[in-house]
């Protein structure tokens, strides 16, 4: 495997790389209604987007849970966490941390350990991203490093300290338990890996 089965925590998320990764969101979710366009103010898309999608209210209070935990206020955090998975069924750790543009396609998505995901990640419902407790990694702290544009189908299982690269497509209900390069697609359970077609 490309990593071991401890990873260091991740660092803090202060305030302003907080409110530039919900703006990251914000524009993400605005591209699903041509009403909306990037001139408009931020809290007017914000707005928008919160009442017309459950999933962006999951994804603003992730972003939330992990500001309060990076300043302190840990226990306020883990009651965000508990309200995200008892309403819209998404469970993400402390020690997660995504990029900007974070998109959930629905909800019934759980992510833990010291799992990273880069820009622009999708995730369909009833994707589970952690750790392993397969013979094949030393169980610890680590789950998957993932990268930019990263998509996610419904179903698919990510476990263990992989790497998966940029502009990567994982299948439905994909088990991926190894390392994934850039531009390729990984399907089946234990996934295979193949480069996408028309990929750069």
């Amino acid at each position: 495997m490309s990593a071991m089965g401890e990873r260091p925590r991740p660092k803090p998320v202060g305030w302003a790389e907080t409110r530039r990764l919900i703006r990251a969101d914000v524009d993400v979710y605005a591209l699903w209604y041509p009403v909306l366009s990037p001139d408009q103010p931020l809290w007017k898309r914000l707005v928008y987007v919160l009442f017309r999608t459950e999933t962006f209210a999951a994804a603003l209070r992730y972003r939330f849970q992990i500001l309060l935990c990076s300043v302190g206020f840990r226990p306020l955090a883990t009651a965000l966490a508990w309200f995200n998975q008892a309403f819209s069924n998404v469970s993400i750790g402390h020690d997660v941390r995504i990029g900007g543009g974070l998109h959930l396609v629905h909800g019934f998505i759980v992510i833990n350990g010291r799992t990273t995901l880069g820009s622009n990640a999708t995730i369909a419902p009833f994707v589970t991203l952690g750790l392993s407790n397969s013979s094949r990694v030393v169980f610890g702290s680590a789950g998957p490093t993932l990268g930019d544009e990263v998509f996610l189908g419904s179903g698919a299982r990510l476990l263990g300290p992989i790497q998966v690269g940029d502009r990567v497509q994982i299948g439905a209900n994909a088990v991926v338990l190894d390392d994934v390069p850039d531009d390729h697609s990984a399907v089946g359970a234990p996934a295979r890996s193949f480069p996408r077609k028309g990929a750069a």
